[in-house]
């Protein structure tokens, strides 16, 4: 389990991202706290929380992305600017619906600690989410709208249900989409439960674009990736982060995939679904 100091890290990191790099660096603080709720909600074996703390302390911990705000009063309840702010900048898809991810993430901290709302980070999630300006220029017809997502059981087992498939689709080139499937659902799932449900039918747009989008599969200039060799390993186990600790960190994938995985299993109810992708997992996780 993490202390709650790392969730100040991720809030940090994800208030000064707009300053430095706010898509790599959002990734970062969106990350962490990520990183800190899956040790939380998941039934970790032990000493597997203990190698998640300590790939944050050798990345991002002590940068000066994570360092500390000037002490100001909290402000309590001003963390509705970022639900204003996000509901004017949500419609359509936003680089693969990071403008949705990262806010949620915040917003979910938030709740937890609402000793942690200050202005200055207030502010900073604020410029991060006006700073995903780049539309994509895909729109859904009337037929393709997405199922009802309002009850989250049967919003989990849609999301899951693209999964083997976008897999499948994007075999070689890659598996972003697919991650991102995972943490673009969970985003909305996450809003809704944490009772932002009007932001969370805001969003269901942009992701059913975002749905069209890999349903089309790769394009003829998408790189081409060697994909992972199959692995039982998961989250819960300390096997799984120790392998995950041998290879490079990134911008955070490694902790942002399996927040969206594990916590979409364990909403969903359909046993067929969450076992077909319980066989294809290890290509994101």
């Amino acid at each position: 389990m993490l202390e709650d100091a790392y969730l100040i890290h991720g809030l940090n990191a994800l208030s000064r991202a707009h300053q430095t790099d706010y898509f790599t660096d959002g990734h970062r603080g969106a990350a962490i706290i990520a990183a800190y709720y899956l040790c939380r909600e998941l039934e970790m074996e032990d000493a597997a929380g203990s190698i998640v703390r300590a790939m944050i302390d050798e990345h991002w911990a002590d940068t000066d992305l994570c360092a500390p705000f000037p002490d100001e009063p909290a402000e309590p309840g001003l963390d509705r600017e970022i639900v204003d702010c996000l509901l004017r900048n949500i419609v359509g898809l936003r680089q693969a619906g990071h403008n949705v991810i990262f806010p949620s993430l915040a917003l979910k901290a938030f709740q937890q600690m609402p000793e942690a709302v200050t202005p200055d980070r207030v502010t900073g999630i604020c410029k991060l989410i006006e700073s995903f300006t780049v539309v994509d220029n895909l729109r859904l017809e009337g037929s393709e709208q997405l199922p009802d997502l309002s009850e989250t059981p049967d919003g989990a087992t849609f999301i899951l249900s693209e999964l083997p498939r976008t897999i499948a689709a994007f075999d070689g080139r890659g598996q972003g989409w697919s991650g991102h499937l995972l943490t673009y659902g969970r985003a909305i799932l996450d809003l809704r439960r944490s009772g932002y449900d009007s932001l969370a039918r805001a969003a269901e747009q942009g992701f059913g674009i975002y749905v069209k989008r890999i349903r089309m599969g790769p394009l003829e200039t998408d790189r081409c990736w060697v994909e992972r060799p199959p692995d039982d390993a998961r989250p819960h186990q300390r096997e799984y982060w120790v392998r995950r600790r041998e290879r490079p960190i990134g911008i955070g994938h490694v902790f942002k995939y399996p927040y969206g995985y594990c916590g979409l299993m364990d909403l969903a109810e359909d046993p067929k679904v969450k076992l077909a992708c319980e066989a294809v997992a290890y290509h994101v996780l």
